[in-house]
């Protein structure tokens, strides 16, 4: 195993994800892991999307839970509670709140708006909405609530080109990763779907290799992800040699988190 850590995991509550959380606990331990942290989709005050996320009600329960399993298994591993979530300013305080109420935050920009799925970034992205995926990134970035940055790549799950529009979106995000000190995340959830037909050849979902030469130049901290959305997720440690492979020529900076 290339990281004994994991902090990307989700759980049933977000609708897409399938298993107990203490399944998920139980397949963290049989496959090595030191430390599990779990990342499910966070909700929104006011806004209930079933198979996206949990609603808000759901919040105290998730963290019971996860407190239960963290004492219950507290010999065997090292478990934390946090939430993946995207960023809009106009939220900032919202934001705040569920911050303060786990341990950690994950940036992971999933759609344009907090309210509805109707435009999301799992699509082939036109050139305006990928630098308002990048603006919408850095507006995260700078709003200091966030561990790490996940799937920074995730716009070019369906895009064939790697266009002007990419290769500027990834100068922004590397940048201010760079100021803000924060790592970045290679996504093994990508690399778990496979490769897709491009122009010229094959290539994951993502890690995008092009997309991480650009953020490479900026000599940033990176760690794994594996984004479970199933026990038997953290069960496949071949994902992070396949990962290893399509970036081995990239002069990346891998370091524990402390969360």
């Amino acid at each position: 195993m290339l990281q004994d850590f994991n902090f990307h995991t989700h759980t049933s509550r977000c609708g897409h994800a399938v298993g107990t959380d203490e399944e998920y606990v139980k397949a963290a331990i049989s496959a090595g892991y030191r430390r599990i942290g779990f990342s499910d989709h966070a909700p929104y005050k006011g806004s209930s999307i079933k198979g996206i996320r949990m609603d808000w009600d759901e919040i105290d329960a998730y963290i019971a839970s996860i407190s239960h399993l963290r004492e219950k298994y507290r010999d065997q591993i090292e478990i934390h509670i946090g939430f993946e979530s995207e960023f809009f300013p106009y939220l900032l305080d919202e934001k705040k709140e569920l911050s303060e109420k786990v341990e950690y935050m994950l940036l992971g920009q999933h759609h344009n708006d907090p309210y509805t799925i109707a435009v999301d970034y799992f699509r082939e992205n036109s050139e305006e909405d990928i630098l308002v995926y990048a603006e919408q990134v850095c507006a995260g970035l700078d709003s200091g609530l966030f561990t790490y940055l996940c799937h920074p790549d995730v716009i070019m799950m369906k895009q064939r080109h790697f266009t002007p529009a990419c290769e500027r979106a990834a100068h922004m995000i590397g940048a201010k990763c760079a100021e803000t000190h924060t790592p970045v995340e290679i996504n093994l959830r990508g690399v778990q779907k496979g490769k897709k037909h491009i122009d010229d050849g094959m290539q994951y979902y993502y890690p995008n290799h092009d997309f991480w030469k650009i953020l490479s130049e900026y000599h940033l901290d990176c760690v794994y992800g594996v984004d479970a959305h199933a026990p038997k997720d953290l069960l496949d440690l071949s994902l992070y040699d396949k990962a290893h492979e399509e970036l081995k020529d990239l002069n990346l900076n891998f370091v524990d988190i402390i969360i």
